[in-house]
């Protein structure tokens, strides 16, 4: 059965306390004067977005809190208990600080009543709204004021039409807003450099002017410091020890104390324990800010268009120039990033080095070779007077890091036969590819493998969008009882698993559009490695280690071979597989 509303019941609660409630253009009976006011712990709540765009419209923080405190005021029957502040904080979800920690004053007993300037400050997703309002607050007795809507949980129907009109009102009005701030912030930085969001570590914004940062003087010694040590040569992980063994801020630390604790949403929980680590050094190292420029349109993030956000490729940046005051200059900042892509092409080579350049006629297999129960290197027996006689051996002792196991043995000639089989078809397969590539327009197949791809991750948002309007139709569904509540929880819970299966989903098909450019090519690393040993008169030591990362043996002479590259392969096959289906 659908569930009754429950307003009738709360005015008859009222009525038979015998109370008055005095609250202004929203109670319309009174009781005897005579009676006892009942008495209200009122937690007062506001909210605002980040949404700074210049524009004065009078809804401050303060001017929230100041209205809530005179409107508890005047009323007999209240008294103030707790303030809580969202600031900065979205109404589209319910995942708040200062929203959670009063709803656990509301279980805990410490508040009965909650006072807001309107419904969209609660929130502005309609259908958690609607939740709050007709479930969660009645089952705690809780008493909640919308002051703007003139709602009163006592007098009011949060299931009436009007409020449901307006939590879908808020709901649309959250997804057009958030077209509007972005446009709006497109606008003004297509004109000029215009800062949003988180400073960069070592700046503050301009007290004279919001369009400027200028250094922080607190922590300016140490961003010098780092960029002179990164300049020196010294290694991402050796600067984060430096700075911990100083006790320098990490910047999250920083932001978060620099603003008394009501810093971005992005840093509500920051641990106290946080230590710099190589990837700070580097993001800080690596940011164009530093040189005094702007750098904008780094990335696509729009609330309303989450399917497509993306990262922005570097040489589509837009860039202004000597905006601000820099720490360090253009040159030394390119000397920095010539200075990391050599560590890192540097250690690649070595990396390869180390893998390829091991010819080992007598083991060929030298470091790759692994028990495939116990995950330990397997020992080669050499067999002095004939090799081909020779083993690879594990004994399976049980260690304090091993399980044990039977012993494990495979003959030297027997392995070295079965690898370069496998390493025999995976030339021929390279050679297949490389011939089927040539027959074919390779960029157009690209074009419509990508649109084939791309058709994928519309289907699925469609379905997303689908999903969406069933919840909606579900919460109407309930809102004019045609559900009970049960139903509606579990209808809710099934939607919201399909939503978030399909969220992996349209995360991997969009990966799969990037795949198209990434993998599908003549360039392809895999493709280019195997052929690069096609012509090979012997498939030796150095081919074995170019080819492949790690063998691994199991009982009955069972092998498998992890290839390098193997990743390379597997997303080239997927795209020639496809274009063979489709063609």
């Amino acid at each position: 059965m659908a569930r009754k509303s429950r307003r009738m019941e709360q005015v008859a609660h009222l009525q038979n306390n015998g109370s008055k409630c005095t609250l202004p253009e929203i109670i319309v009976e009174e009781a005897p004067a005579s009676a006892a006011l009942p008495s209200y712990k009122v937690g007062i709540y506001g909210r605002l977005s980040v949404k700074d765009l210049g524009i004065d419209d009078g809804d401050t923080m303060d001017t929230q809190i100041s209205l809530l405190r005179d409107y508890v005021i005047q009323q007999p029957d209240m008294e103030l208990t707790e303030v809580y502040i969202d600031n900065g904080w979205t109404g589209t979800n319910f995942q708040r600080p200062e929203f959670i920690h009063m709803m656990d004053d509301v279980k805990a007993g410490k508040i009965n009543c909650i006072v807001v300037k309107d419904l969209s400050r609660l929130g502005r997703n309609y259908l958690e709204a609607g939740y709050y309002l007709q479930e969660v607050f009645p089952g705690y007795n809780l008493r909640f004021i919308a002051i703007y809507d003139g709602f009163d949980s006592l007098t009011s129907d949060p299931e009436s039409m009007l409020i449901g009109t307006k939590n879908i009102v808020n709901d649309y009005y959250s997804k057009d807003i958030s077209k509007k701030i972005s446009a709006t912030i497109d606008i003004k930085r297509s004109q000029g450099p215009h800062y949003l969001g988180i400073v960069p570590y070592g700046y503050i914004m301009s007290d004279g002017d919001d369009r400027k940062f200028v250094i922080d003087t607190t922590v300016a010694p140490f961003v010098r410091l780092l960029f002179d040590w990164v300049l020196e040569g010294h290694s991402f992980v050796d600067i984060a020890r430096n700075l911990n063994d100083m006790n320098v801020p990490t910047p999250k630390q920083y932001y978060y104390d620099r603003n008394n604790g009501m810093g971005h949403q992005k840093l509500a929980e920051v641990d106290p324990n946080a230590c710099w680590n190589s990837a700070m050094v580097r993001n800080i190292a690596l940011n164009r800010t530093y040189t005094g420029d702007f750098v904008y349109f780094k990335s696509y993030h729009r609330k309303y268009d989450l399917a497509n956000s993306r990262d922005i490729p570097e040489e589509e940046w837009l860039i202004y120039p000597d905006s601000h005051e820099a720490y360090i200059s253009h040159d030394k900042y390119q000397r920095i990033r010539t200075m990391i892509e050599q560590r890192q092409n540097r250690r690649s080579y070595n990396a390869s080095r180390k893998n390829i350049q091991i010819i080992n006629k007598e083991n060929p297999f030298s470091k790759l070779l692994f028990c495939g129960e116990c995950r330990r290197q397997i020992r080669f027996q050499k067999n002095y007077a004939n090799l081909n006689k020779s083993s690879y051996y594990c004994s399976g002792n049980s260690t304090y890091s091993h399980h044990g196991h039977a012993p494990l043995r495979m003959e030297y000639r027997k392995l070295l036969d079965i690898v370069r089989f496998h390493i025999q078809l995976q030339i021929n397969a390279a050679i297949e590819i490389e011939e089927f590539l040539n027959r074919i327009s390779l960029e157009e197949t690209k074009k419509q493998l990508k649109l084939s791809r791309q058709n994928i991750v519309r289907n699925l948002a469609a379905k997303q969008a689908q999903i969406k309007n069933r919840k909606q139709r579900a919460y109407e569904d309930l809102s004019n009882q045609l559900l009970d509540q049960e139903t509606y929880q579990l209808q809710k819970e099934k939607l919201d698993r399909e939503a978030h299966w399909l969220e992996g989903d349209i995360s991997r098909a969009r990966q799969r559009v990037l795949d198209v450019d990434h993998y599908f090519t003549m360039d392809n690393e895999w493709l280019q490695t195997v052929l690069s040993v096609r012509y090979s008169e012997e498939i030796d030591s150095r081919v074995i280690h170019l080819l492949i990362s790690k063998i691994e043996i199991y009982r009955e002479n069972q092998i498998h071979i992890v290839y390098n590259c193997a990743d390379w392969m597997e997303k080239l096959q997927s795209c020639i597989n496809e274009v063979k289906k489709e063609g």
